[in-house]
């Protein structure tokens, strides 16, 4: 998928804080195409289009560094008439001139424009709002695997049951077990050091091992994201706020929040896992309970990480010299 403009953006995130704000069983949709209706056969282009209930509403969006002034006003007004627009909302970035708020007061135009907010503001709202990233830390990891019979190579090959090379993620598997039973035994964080089964699927020279056991020294590393800015969208005229927007130092990562419901970004892509480390979880608290719609940018990424492995074989003869491996 191509990447947006910084335009493009802007519109993706009115049409996040319409599909949190409107009523339920609205249509909000972003890009929307609709038939010219003087030339049926041309199509139009709408930044976000809102219906529900047999009415249909435009919204258009202005990133510019100016507030806009009556002309924005006028052009609307002439295309809500063309396309039969029930009603169009306009959202400035850098809101309106005197003189466009008068002029779409007299022809009904919604105004809407993003409020930078006091720093006192910011800082109250992210008293309430906190954001953490959770990894766990894997040190002094040993992995034993024990088998039925003497091995016919000093360095046997270790494959997976495909009899390929041993994938990573097969060895990241052991970490995300390992961390699913820690959260079910309810640790708390502090360093342990665990022992545990596992069921990953490998060959050792062709034939599956008795067993495998993990040991390992395990601690939470927990980092705070701090609230970068905080801003409204409102009515520029009676300075009503529909919504408001936080920002943390994470790339895209957002909270739009409407009372107590509440849509989020989280940028996983922005994280950077620490050495021998797995990314675990990303913890937000609101404060108070709400209603969440969270969604995730750069899932991928996080099954990435570097651990360093000692791998153990153990026959009925001998044990073999440990293996160290980068997962």
């Amino acid at each position: 998928m191509p990447e947006l403009t910084p335009s493009q953006e802007f519109e993706r995130q009115i049409e996040r804080i319409h599909k949190l704000i409107e009523a339920e069983g609205s249509e909000v949709t972003w890009n929307a195409h609709i038939p010219d209706p003087d030339s049926p056969g041309q199509s139009r282009q709408i930044d976000i289009s809102i219906r529900r209930d047999g009415l249909f509403t435009h919204v258009e969006c202005r990133l510019r560094k100016e507030p806009q002034d009556v002309t924005w006003i006028e052009e609307l007004i002439g295309r809500r008439l063309s396309l039969v627009a029930d009603a169009i909302i306009a959202v400035s970035a850098s809101g309106f001139t005197a003189t466009a708020h008068q002029k779409a007061n007299r022809y009904g135009i919604i105004l809407r424009d993003i409020a930078s907010l006091s720093p006192q503001e910011v800082q109250n709202w992210g008293r309430g709002w906190k954001l953490s990233v959770n990894f766990c830390e894997f040190s002094k990891v040993v992995c034993t695997i024990k088998i039925a019979e003497t091995l016919q190579t000093f360095r046997p090959q270790i494959t997976d049951t495909a009899g390929g090379q041993l994938d990573p993620i097969v060895w990241r598997l052991i970490f995300q077990d390992a961390m699913r039973r820690l959260d079910q035994d309810g640790w708390p964080g502090v360093p342990s050091t665990i022992r545990m089964s596992c069921a990953i699927n490998l060959l050792v020279d062709g034939r599956p091992p008795l067993s495998i056991e993990v040991r390992a020294s395990v601690r939470r590393i927990v980092r705070d994201v701090s609230v970068a800015s905080l801003v409204a969208y409102a009515d520029p005229v009676c300075s009503t706020r529909h919504a408001q927007i936080g920002h943390f130092d994470l790339g895209k990562s957002e909270v739009i929040e409407n009372r107590d419901d509440v849509a989020m970004i989280i940028d996983l892509s922005q994280i950077n896992t620490p050495d021998s480390c797995c990314f675990e979880t990303v913890l937000i608290d609101a404060g108070r309970p709400v209603r969440v719609r969270p969604s995730f940018i750069g899932i991928e990424e996080m099954v990435k990480c570097k651990i360093p492995i000692t791998v153990c074989l153990e026959g009925p003869k001998a044990t073999i010299p440990p293996q160290p491996i980068d997962v």
